[in-house]
């Protein structure tokens, strides 16, 4: 009775974490305009086999330019695109290393002190992690 019990349990919990929905955590670390573009496709795919996933582009370093309003071709193509939950993150630790404010980003990226432990963060919390770039 207990292994019935104990494998009923199982099943149950295995059941319930492949009904919920992926959460990925994208890892943006490059200037590459070729990486930008592919992340658009990327996330397209994702979104049309897995429409309910949730998806976190975190920008740090060289990639936080994919984020700057200046240079936001890309980022933008993403968001005419209308995808639910998609967010942009970028790092305020490089802001603050290359002089950038908040107002130089697109207005809906959302920021986090470091970008590296916005990730270990969502990493702890089962997120997936994709690195960007080639």
């Amino acid at each position: 009775m207990r292994y019935t019990l104990f494998f009923l349990l199982i099943a149950f919990t295995l059941s319930a974490q492949a009904q919920s929905p992926a959460r990925v955590v994208m890892h943006l670390q490059s200037s590459d305009t070729l990486v930008y573009k592919s992340i658009v496709n990327q996330i397209g795919n994702i979104k049309k086999e897995l429409p309910n996933a949730e998806i976190e582009v975190v920008c740090h370093g060289p990639g936080l330019e994919f984020l700057r309003k200046d240079k936001a071709f890309y980022v933008n193509k993403i968001q005419r695109m209308n995808l639910s939950q998609v967010s942009f993150v970028g790092c305020e630790y490089t802001m603050q290393q290359r002089n950038y404010k908040k107002e130089d980003l697109v207005p809906y990226a959302q920021t986090v002190p470091y970008g590296l432990v916005e990730i270990i963060k969502k990493q702890q919390a089962d997120w997936i992690y994709v690195k960007l770039g080639f």
